[in-house]
């Protein structure tokens, strides 16, 4: 049954007199909001241009960590600092990059410490080798990577690798061999020792051989490393017995079986004199 059409016209009077009353509510509260939004953004951009140009904020002192082949001024300077920087409006990426630009860093991160510090962080290389290459020799770190050109100013007391090119390319796998071959003479608490090899070679002739510091010359081949070491200890102890430990000597240690003893001059892999050989 359809209700009076009085009826129907009060209901909605009552209803829009209802609504009359929220909708001013509803107007202030939004402007309300807008006015408190716009002026907190006001705020920030202030806020973040006095931040921008206060001295407070302005760079004062830049520490550098982690340094010794390269100098603390060097690194400063390949971080392209500018002497009245905020510290706020720094690149630190871009410095980071610039640091390791320097071929003796392995890496470089730049943080700030506020209000007015920058501190650098840098990891540096540990040459372990001078890598011979036709008449150039290139200095190599722990991972194997040739990281540079040996120029005479850089303080390195490291072995030389002769004969690990290959058409201009390191052969695969010798320099691993190689170095777990010093890994055990690091381990050795008798001669020689990993500072006591002064070259290595690699040859068609030889295979792989070093040559020590006080002109030992041994034959070593890859693999088996522990094995011929320990070989090499008791050989070593008998030739200091016979009086001939502080000699030139030449001595093959391939075949743990049969170890050749060669007394001379020895100036390298591919010109022994020989004057005597001992089978041992």
């Amino acid at each position: 049954m359809r209700k009076p059409l009085k009826t129907t016209i009060l209901t909605r009077k009552n209803k829009l007199k209802r609504r009359s009353g929220v909708i001013p509510g509803e107007i202030f509260r939004t402007l309300a909001m807008i006015s408190v939004a716009g002026l907190l953004a006001i705020f920030m951009v202030y806020a973040y241009n006095f931040a921008m140009c206060a001295d407070y904020f302005r760079l004062k002192n830049t520490i550098v960590r982690g340094c010794d082949k390269v100098s603390k001024e060097r690194v400063v300077e390949l971080a392209e600092i500018p002497s009245s920087m905020n510290i706020l409006t720094a690149n630190l990426g871009k410095m980071a990059r610039g640091i390791e630009d320097e071929p003796w860093i392995k890496s470089a991160s730049v943080g700030r410490e506020f209000p007015d510090r920058l501190v650098i962080e840098v990891v540096e290389r540990d040459a372990v080798a001078l890598l011979k290459n036709d008449k150039d020799l290139y200095v190599v770190d722990r991972d194997g990577e040739v990281f540079k050109k040996f120029e005479a100013g850089d303080a390195v007391d490291v072995p030389v690798f002769a004969g690990f090119y290959r058409n201009e390319n390191v052969g695969e796998g010798v320099l691993e061999k190689t170095f777990e071959f010093l890994d055990c003479l690091s381990k050795r608490d008798n001669f020689p020792r990993a500072w006591n090899v002064s070259e290595v070679y690699i040859d068609d002739v030889y295979d792989f051989s070093v040559f020590t510091d006080n002109h030992l010359f041994l034959n070593i081949g890859f693999g088996d490393y522990e094995k011929k070491l320990k070989r090499l200890k008791r050989v070593m102890a008998d030739l200091t017995r016979r009086g001939l430990g502080r000699t030139f000597l030449s001595i093959d240690l391939v075949d743990c079986s049969r170890i050749t003893v060669q007394r001379g001059n020895v100036v390298g892999p591919k010109s022994l004199t020989e004057d005597r050989k001992t089978e041992i």
